[in-house]
């Protein structure tokens, strides 16, 4: 089986050559049968009026008169009950009896017939009849037949003759289809040609202006203008991750340069004490920047995981959530809803409420709690709702606007923090769900993370 890719002017074109060819196909059975069914018909009225001016020609005893001179009984002749031939017209003189008599003789109407004559070399289209005759020259009376004759061969030929025109006047349309056929998709491809073009040199920093819009034909334009959003979007997600990277190079710069100057100084100390408290300080300096990178690389890495069963990703981190609660004097609760069974997955769950339940312990008081609440919710579809709460001093007024935006934090800009809250709701949104939060009072604050979820049933 070829699976190469055709051209589609190429079949755009076989298909209005097939249609065409179809078309003329059926015309053509058509029209044949009416030929020849028009040919019929005017046979049958030739012979017909020879029939009665025949009759006119012919005497009881089934002789013919000559003198008549009609060219419509230039072809008779006249059989008698026992099948002799009683009288001929001269054009059949040598040519036996056209038909046989005991068939005329058992039908009211008569009885129609081709004939081929070597002598002369004709083709007849005959037509007998009944006649009463009386006796003649050892012929008994009765009933015999009057045969009347007409030449086929210029209905034939005259048919032959259409059929012909008819089948080059198709085959002409059938071509006259497909050449125009070419001509036109030729023409209407040519804006397809030109829009492959001008993709093919986009460059990046092209994507905001977009391909020129075709506006002579409506389809393609919207496609055009579909693909420019598109390219648009493009734009600006890649506008977006340049300018996080930009600021990300900027804002490592400070603790880089935070661990060389600590670690500088560490080389001059030679008091042990001094020197084990600078090599723990690049230690804690060193640390956050593993989380900036690790924080960066699972934002890269956003999909990378299918979905995994709610309770088991639970179960796997409730006890490091316990372990870093209570390093910050901190009560962690957990609890899930009934709703939530074993087949219930959910894709990136630990890496968006992980975040979220940083920032809470980190800004809980010693003595307080963080409770973490999941639920079913299924407005307006079924979605894994986990509502991360926490004791203590609400969001300062400066931060609030911005606590989604990368690099905010309430800490010092030297500890490089700020991208959990960011990251932990540009995963949700990339998954489909969203984080925000619900709400800021005087001693609680609550974020609810709300993800689609796929239950297998």
């Amino acid at each position: 089986m070829n699976l190469a890719p055709r051209s589609l002017r190429n079949r755009l074109v076989l298909g209005a050559a097939a249609v065409g060819l179809a078309f003329a196909v059926l015309f053509g059975i058509v029209a044949t049968w009416r030929v020849n069914h028009a040919e019929k018909q005017a046979v049958q009225a030739a012979l017909q009026s020879r029939v009665e001016l025949a009759r006119d020609e012919v005497a009881a005893d089934g002789s013919i008169n000559q003198d008549a001179g009609s060219p419509k009984t230039d072809l008779v002749q006249v059989i008698g009950p026992d099948g002799t031939i009683r009288a001929s017209s001269p054009a059949l003189a040598a040519a036996p009896a056209l038909i046989d008599v005991s068939a005329v003789q058992s039908s009211s109407t008569g009885v129609e017939g081709r004939r081929a004559l070597q002598r002369p070399d004709i083709d007849l289209a005959v037509l007998a009849v009944p006649l009463t005759l009386t006796a003649e020259a050892g012929s008994p009376a009765g009933t015999g037949a009057l045969v009347v004759a007409v030449d086929a061969e210029g209905f034939n030929a005259a048919t032959d003759e259409l059929l012909g025109l008819l089948i080059a006047g198709l085959s002409a349309v059938v071509l006259a289809m497909a050449a125009l056929s070419w001509i036109f998709t030729g023409r209407a491809l040519h804006s397809v040609t030109r829009i492959t073009e001008d993709a093919e040199t986009v460059r990046p920093q092209d994507l905001a202006s977009g391909l020129p819009v075709p506006h002579r034909d409506a389809e393609l334009a919207r496609l055009v203008e579909a693909l420019n959003r598109m390219l648009g979007r493009l734009h600006e997600s890649h506008a977006t991750e340049l300018a996080f990277a930009a600021d990300a190079g900027h804002r490592l710069r400070t603790p880089v340069a935070t661990l060389r100057a600590e670690a500088e100084l560490a080389l001059r100390e030679t008091d042990p004490a001094e020197l084990t408290a600078a090599l723990q300080r690049i230690v804690h300096d060193a640390d956050q920047l593993t989380s900036i990178v690790d924080r960066m690389l699972a934002r890269s890495r956003a999909h990378d995981r299918g979905p995994e069963p709610v309770l088991d990703v639970l179960t796997a981190a409730e006890g490091r959530w316990q372990r870093q609660a209570e390093l910050s004097r901190v009560n962690l609760s957990v609890r899930t809803d009934g709703g939530i069974t074993p087949t219930t997955r959910c894709a990136e769950l630990v890496e968006i409420v992980e975040p979220i339940l940083d920032n809470a312990v980190r800004h809980t008081p010693a003595g307080g709690a963080v409770d973490i609440d999941l639920q079913i919710d299924g407005r307006p579809v079924t979605s894994l709702v986990v509502c991360v709460s926490n004791t203590g001093e609400p969001i300062p007024a400066d931060i609030a606007p911005h606590l989604f935006d990368a690099w905010v934090s309430s800490r010092d800009a030297t500890v490089a923090g700020g991208l959990g809250l960011w990251l932990a709701r540009e995963t949700a949104r990339d998954l489909g769900g969203d984080v925000t939060v619900v709400h800021d009072g005087p001693h609680t604050t609550t974020f609810r993370v709300r993800l689609p979820i796929i239950t297998d049933n």
